[in-house]
């Protein structure tokens, strides 16, 4: 295990309701009611339902409408699950910036939010005279410790898929960084969810898109890396 990032919350309360995916409403334990911005644009229900626990940051902007930021909220096996994908960025770009833990290994340099096509895909790595296309996605849910992906419909997430495919075709690297959040035993896509982003899941990985599930782990405000993820069968639904 492996500190690679730090996220120190300001207040603790109860989640109460999500009248829109943007804001929350949590009763802090002083008493207190405050509107929070959610910036996880999933719909995790199984983490923001009444009464559960939830961490929140002051927002660093002091002229933003809503003061605090959702930052964790806590499963029902009493892990604190990440649910800030603004996060992502800082937390994606120390793994691959680490030689020790990076699947990539060492690499020459890094560009991010890099144009292809209509779309900026998170990174453009270089690495022996030759591109590395990553898309980060994060990964909150886990239904008996199964890491699963979307938790709702995501044509944003299939475009990606394609665009990788796309340019594995032109010769250039691709991949795909899981931040998984939640303690599991294996990654697979939700069939359940979004069957078309599930078969262009393993279309591209047999294409050859790198898939790199990774699992981490938020403690005392630490995000500790703790190694990759086998992903499970295409035949599993």
């Amino acid at each position: 295990m492996k500190k690679i990032y730090e996220i120190k919350c300001d207040q603790k309360g109860s989640f109460l309701e999500r009248p829109n995916r943007f804001i929350a409403q949590v009763k802090l334990d002083d008493g207190s009611l405050e509107t929070v911005h959610v910036h996880d644009s999933g719909r995790i229900k199984e983490l923001l339902f009444e009464g559960n626990r939830v961490n929140i940051k002051s927002a660093s902007n002091p002229k933003r409408k809503t003061k605090w930021d959702m930052i964790s909220a806590l499963s029902d096996d009493g892990e604190e699950i990440l649910i800030n994908s603004a996060y992502h960025r800082y937390i994606s770009e120390n793994i691959i910036r680490d030689p020790e833990i990076s699947p990539f290994g060492n690499i020459d340099t890094l560009k991010a939010e890099v144009k292809y096509g209509g779309s900026r895909i998170d990174y453009m790595l270089s690495k022996d005279n030759q591109n590395i296309w990553v898309e980060v996605k994060g990964v909150s849910l886990s239904v008996d410790k199964v890491a699963m992906f979307p938790d709702a419909p995501s044509t944003r997430a299939q475009k990606h898929l394609k665009e990788l495919m796309e340019l594995l075709e032109k010769g250039e690297r691709a991949a795909v960084l899981l931040l998984i959040f939640r303690n599991s035993d294996y990654f697979r896509p939700k069939w359940e969810t979004d069957p078309v982003f599930s078969e262009l899941f393993y279309e591209a990985r047999e294409k050859g898109v790198e898939i790199y599930p990774v699992q981490l782990e938020l403690r005392d405000g630490s995000i500790n890396y703790k190694g990759l993820l086998p992903i499970g069968d295409r035949e599993e639904r």
